[in-house]
């Protein structure tokens, strides 16, 4: 059975609109919102037309797929993000959430072990973020691998390729098989990728699972910043490392604790390390060498491989070929190794349920 919204989302997911993609297959802009909406039958001649014009294996039109936009999200900057990219985005997103959710029904990964813990006036989210790292085993100074640990703990890292999407740096969200899985933008700076890790792991822990139904979305942006900051730059270890900051060193701040020469100056303000003078000329310097968008001094990022283990396993242990797997994932040959292949890894393989093990 032919799914309309499928139909939809591909098309959505290529930035194309219903006037657009009827002129491509040849057909009236009505008949193809009938189509979309299922009013109208799409035959499996039709199908191949419209799966050719999209790029998705005809398969993938007989899915059904949950809509991400359907929940609440979680997205840094959304509000100035046009309607048309966060379009292309939410529908990327429930196709790629599909995708992994199939692959899941042959592949256990870790459970989630991270906890929720609600904000509280006894309990901030600077508070959240330091127990955190203590219960995740995180030693003192910079997180270095920030990924594999989050993948160790249950959650899933993507980077996501979006185009000439500078305004969308992270999103959280539950797989239909409520699997958490944090969507990064795979072009934006490693640094600004791990601060928007850590932003979204706020997010996940005060406030994906929260019974708490009024707070704000300013509210949850506020804390989850809050929460990174911490994370990553806790107070107890670099207060007097950042004070009286120069800006000679944020170059050598920056490599050591992996975050950008701007979130530096901002800890460090915050923390009471400089004054409101200091930082506004920190920041006037930077702008003045061209730092404030494009930072000298790149921090290396390790890479996600939860997904590309599924992958491989589909291929080595459970022999699937690239056809097959193509059919299972909803996605072209040339996509399932842009979209979300990244980088080879060993597994471990147990018997029956294939399970990863890191």
């Amino acid at each position: 059975m032919i799914s309309g919204k499928s139909i939809k989302l591909a098309r959505e997911s290529r930035g194309l609109s219903q006037c657009r993609l009827s002129e491509l297959l040849g057909v009236t802009q009505a008949t193809l919102s009938r189509f979309e909406k299922g009013v109208l039958t799409v035959t499996p001649e039709f199908v191949s037309k419209i799966a050719q014009a999209l790029n998705y294996p005809a398969s993938f039109f007989e899915k059904d797929i949950h809509i991400v936009g359907e929940t609440s999200l979680f997205y840094r900057k959304r509000a100035s993000m046009t309607v048309k990219d966060l379009s292309i985005l939410e529908s990327k997103i429930s196709i790629l959430s599909k995708s992994i959710d199939e692959m899941l029904d042959s592949i256990s990964i870790p459970e989630l072990r991270i906890p929720s813990v609600e904000p509280t006036a006894e309990n901030s989210p600077r508070e959240i973020a330091y127990k955190i790292r203590n219960y995740l085993g995180i030693p003192a100074g910079p997180i270095d691998n920030i990924v594999s640990l989050l993948e160790k703990n249950g959650v899933i890292v993507m980077f996501l390729d979006v185009d000439d999407m500078e305004k969308f740096d992270g999103l959280t969200m539950f797989t239909t098989n409520q699997v958490p899985v944090i969507w990064i933008n795979r072009n934006i700076p490693n640094d600004r990728k791990r601060f928007s890790i850590a932003h979204e792991l706020g997010h996940l822990v005060m406030h994906l699972r929260s019974e708490d139904l009024e707070k704000s979305e300013k509210q949850k942006e506020i804390e989850a910043n809050e929460f990174a900051g911490e994370f990553l730059m806790p107070e107890s270890q670099c207060k007097e490392d950042l004070f009286n900051l120069k800006y000679k060193d944020l170059g050598m701040k920056k490599y050591y604790w992996k975050v950008s020469k701007a979130a530096i100056i901002y800890r460090a303000k915050e923390l009471k390390c400089i004054s409101d003078q200091t930082s506004k000329y920190l920041y006037v310097t930077l702008g003045r060498y061209g730092e404030r968008k494009n930072e000298t001094v790149q921090v290396p990022i390790d890479s996600p491989k939860i997904v590309n283990r599924m992958l491989e396993l589909h291929i080595s242990e459970l022999n699937y070929s690239m056809d097959e797997l193509s059919d299972i994932v909803g996605l072209m040959p040339d996509e399932i190794n842009s979209e979300l292949l990244s980088e080879n890894n060993s597994v471990s393989i147990k018997p029956h349920k294939i399970m990863l093990n890191f």
